[in-house]
């Protein structure tokens, strides 16, 4: 911080000393020298003028005009940043007297580089920042408008009434939001109960039998993980059960309310998951770190597991529409109110709806929705993120979350900066405001497997990798010389990306064209040709 001073020598009959500051949004705000002592440093002067030395945006240039001896118009540039020396320096050696003004000056205009930003503007999280909903978005922070209205009101500290309504104008309003995008969700029974299974671990086998009245019925180990959903959104009437009488061919049901719905039609994990805290807590980085990338991140060169399932599942007519976790910790039903998403996974599901917010738009984007598994029972439940939630997590409002979940409950969020709910600022919120009941339904995905598919999947859990029973059921569908079979086997999300790593691009898309039409009953259009039936007999060991 670079300052430059202005002896101003007036006449005064007053008592005490008072100097004039001049600020950098170009107010003169009039400080008593600090217990009248010219011992006084030049730091605790401006901190009393609310001028906040270690705050970036308040870092300023202060000039000193004329002397220390009150005649001419010399300069001198004292630097009083914390790097700096001449912070220290007291108001007797700058000759500092009643009526002296110190000018603080907003530092110089950067140059623009190529791409017509500066140093300071490409250093700044707002501009490259996305805001999925912007008419709740805040220009500043509520930390950044208190400080600016205290500096503002002077050595008094007395704000206005104006200036508590600019402050609070900077706060978020946080209400129960009754409705999403999203009417209902159906979920993919197979898909979830194979996760479930995935969950489960299996402990190691006890050679020493244990007599029959002492055996205990041990409970299952579970090791927490995440799912990233594919499917459709589609609409349909709200009232399913609502039958109307038609009085002819031609009548009409415009008057039928129409909402849309999510279908989940594959439920993918990614590879090399690594629950922490033993398995309590799934491993969030293996889906943030390929699929919601900070944007000051280094874009792997090389594409990722997560973005080769995205490109598969865009040739099946699919987009990720959501995402799914278990976990199995007790506090999620603490004092009888249950409620299976915590804060933590509210932040999680919100920076993968933004990155899909940023990819599909805004409006198509903000159709996502949040299953939340019980790995020991397999109960599910949907939810959606409410607006704000998501608008908050964009711009990092939540506070980090604790390193061990065992030793407090995760359920209420600490914020960086207050918000108010109900009329009351507070700084720590109840994840349920942050959640919208979404209504769940059952039903077989498209690209699942089916109900004859293996509980536990036709891949390796940990790599993705084709199992050896589904590389001989495959080959068997192909000796046998119908394509139906072998579509039938194909028509799981898991075996086409397995596959999709060990044939070429070109072929996994037409492969993924075929299945896609076989799928949704285009049967007769649906036939595999010799270039693809030798490259499956190839890859698959035939």
């Amino acid at each position: 911080l670079i300052i430059e001073l202005a002896f101003i020598a007036v006449a005064s009959a007053a008592t005490s000393t008072v100097l004039r500051i001049r600020t950098a949004d170009g107010s003169v705000l009039r400080v008593p020298l600090p217990n009248d002592d010219p011992d006084s440093t030049l730091s605790s002067i401006l901190a009393s003028a609310g001028v906040e030395l270690e705050d970036d945006d308040l870092k300023c240039q202060v000039i000193l005009l004329g002397g220390p001896g009150g005649g001419g118009n010399d300069s001198a540039t004292l630097d009083v940043s914390p790097s700096g020396a001449d912070g220290t320096k007291t108001a007797a050696e700058l000759g500092l007297k009643h009526g002296s003004m110190i000018t603080v000056l907003p530092p110089p205009m950067e140059k623009k580089g190529a791409d017509g930003k500066s140093k300071s503007q490409k250093e700044d999280n707002n501009d490259d920042r996305f805001d999925p909903f912007p008419d709740l978005a805040k220009s500043t922070s509520y930390s950044a408008a208190s400080r600016r209205a205290r500096a503002l009101s002077g050595a008094s500290r007395r704000m206005t009434y104006g200036d508590i309504s600019r402050v609070r104008s900077a706060m978020h309003s946080v209400e129960p939001q009754s409705k999403g995008p999203l009417t209902r969700v159906y979920v993919c029974q197979v898909g979830a109960a194979r996760f479930q299974s995935h969950c489960i671990v299996n402990p190691p086998k006890n050679k020493k039998k244990q007599p029959q009245n002492t055996k205990k019925k041990e409970e299952p180990r579970v090791e927490n993980r995440v799912a990233l959903l594919f499917g459709t959104i589609n609409k349909e009437r709200v009232d399913q059960g609502r039958k109307k009488a038609q009085t002819s061919l031609s009548s009409t049901r415009e008057d039928d309310k129409m909402c849309e719905v999510a279908k989940v039609h594959a439920v993918w994990e990614p590879p090399n998951q690594k629950p922490t805290l033993g398995g309590k807590h799934y491993d969030e980085a293996c889906l943030l770190s390929t699929y919601a990338a900070d944007a000051t991140d280094e874009k792997p060169t090389k594409e990722t597991a997560t973005d080769r399932a995205v490109r598969v599942a865009g040739w099946l007519g699919l987009r990720p529409l959501g995402w799914m976790f278990s976990y199995a910790d007790e506090d999620r039903h603490e004092d009888g109110d249950a409620l299976p998403v915590h804060g933590r996974d509210a932040a999680v599901g919100a920076r993968l709806q933004i990155e899909t917010m940023r990819r599909s738009g805004r409006e198509e984007g903000r159709k996502f929705v949040t299953l939340a598994l019980d790995g020991r029972m397999g109960a599910t439940e949907a939810f959606q993120l409410s607006d704000v939630c998501v608008q908050m997590v964009a711009e990092n409002a939540l506070s980090p979350p604790v390193a061990d979940e065992s030793s407090e409950s995760t359920r209420f969020v600490d914020l960086k900066d207050p918000v108010v709910v109900s009329g009351d600022e507070t700084k720590r919120l109840d994840s349920v405001l942050l959640l919208v009941n979404t209504a769940m339904l059952s039903h077989v995905g498209l690209y699942s497997g089916g109900t004859d598919a293996p509980a536990g999947g036709n891949v390796k859990r940990a790599s993705g990798a084709l199992l050896v029973k589904t590389r001989k059921r495959i080959l068997a569908a192909l000796e046998e010389g119908g394509d139906g079979g072998t579509l039938k086997e194909l028509c799981d999300f898991d075996v086409l990306l397995a596959l999709d790593s060990l044939i070429g691009r070109e072929e996994s898309e037409r492969l993924c064209s075929l299945v896609r039409k076989y799928a949704r009953g285009q049967k007769r259009g649906a036939a595999l040709d010799g270039h693809l039936k030798l490259t499956l007999r190839s890859v698959l060991g035939g």
